[in-house]
């Protein structure tokens, strides 16, 4: 799977923290840029692609990102001068013939920003939204330090999710063709985790993510793409009841349903799934 250009792009001080957390994780051969309109925000950046957003910011993005296949955008809502520098990139990167994946965080106060989301979709393939109300009604009890731990910890497993994919060899492969068709001009998508240890693994991890708050109340959708990770001892069985579920909750009357499967050692008995679902019916 070598020769996949991906980029990772933070935008705004949340974005840019994000970029500085995953430095120290081993993400499969991705690049980070960090971009901001405050150069001090980005002398604190440990990444070595900095671009500072100013009048001829298209043309910097024109020649930052040659020869690059993926790109994510990663942001929170609230910093509103970021939503029109994230179009002005999106729309940039995607011309250029790159899949565009725009990971957004919308504010606590928010009732889902639908307007700036309905723009970013109109401007790139797929944008991931992270509802910060739904996370925080999910656990009441949560302080905004763990709030804001949890996001950002979203944050990378999308980007490590949807990565792994093409990156990772697995016993079960997808390729960056797949996950094209997938994440190509899908609008919104919604993102979903889960794992399971012991005996009832797989009903463990599959009703997490049926259960999560970003999938609670969603329309059924076109695509789904599934990732499973699990130990030695998991079975076709076991891959067919987790498909069989996420098929009958999510899917529409056609949808097309992809899944990978890497199998870790380290995780005997246990089992690790992340499912992205997008191309929504209305």
């Amino acid at each position: 799977m070598d020769g996949i250009g991906i980029k990772v792009i933070g935008i705004g001080t949340v974005g840019n923290d994000v970029l500085n957390k995953m430095m120290k994780k081993e993400i499969a051969k991705v690049e980070f840029v960090g971009i901001d309109t405050n150069q001090g925000n980005l002398d604190k950046l440990n990444v070595e692609s900095k671009i500072l957003a100013s009048e001829d910011l298209s043309e910097k993005i024109q020649s930052a990102f040659k020869n690059t296949d993926l790109v994510f955008i990663l942001m929170e809502m609230s910093e509103k001068k970021n939503n029109e520098i994230a179009c002005i990139v999106s729309e940039v990167v995607k011309t250029m013939g790159i899949l565009t994946v725009v990971v957004v965080a919308t504010s606590i106060n928010s009732n889902g920003e639908a307007e700036e989301i309905k723009k970013l979709e109109e401007i790139s393939d797929t944008v991931i939204v992270l509802p910060l109300k739904k996370l925080m009604e999910a656990d009441l009890s949560a302080t905004f330090d763990k709030l804001f731990e949890k996001r950002d910890e979203i944050f990378i497993k999308n980007v490590e999710f949807i990565t792994n994919l093409i990156k990772k060899q697995g016993v079960v492969n997808l390729d960056f063709d797949d996950v094209k068709i997938m994440l190509g001009n899908s609008g919104e998508g919604v993102i979903a985790f889960g794992k399971g240890e012991g005996q009832n693994k797989v009903k463990l991890a599959t009703e997490q993510i049926t259960n999560s708050p970003f999938t609670k109340n969603i329309p059924k959708a076109r695509k789904i793409l599934l990732s499973i990770t699990a130990g030695p001892d998991i079975g076709l069985t076991d891959l067919q009841e987790i498909t069989m579920i996420i098929n009958e909750k999510f899917a529409a009357g056609q949808t097309n349903i992809l899944w990978g499967y890497i199998m870790d050692v380290e995780l005997e008995d246990k089992i690790e799934m992340e499912m992205l679902i997008t191309d929504f019916s209305k």
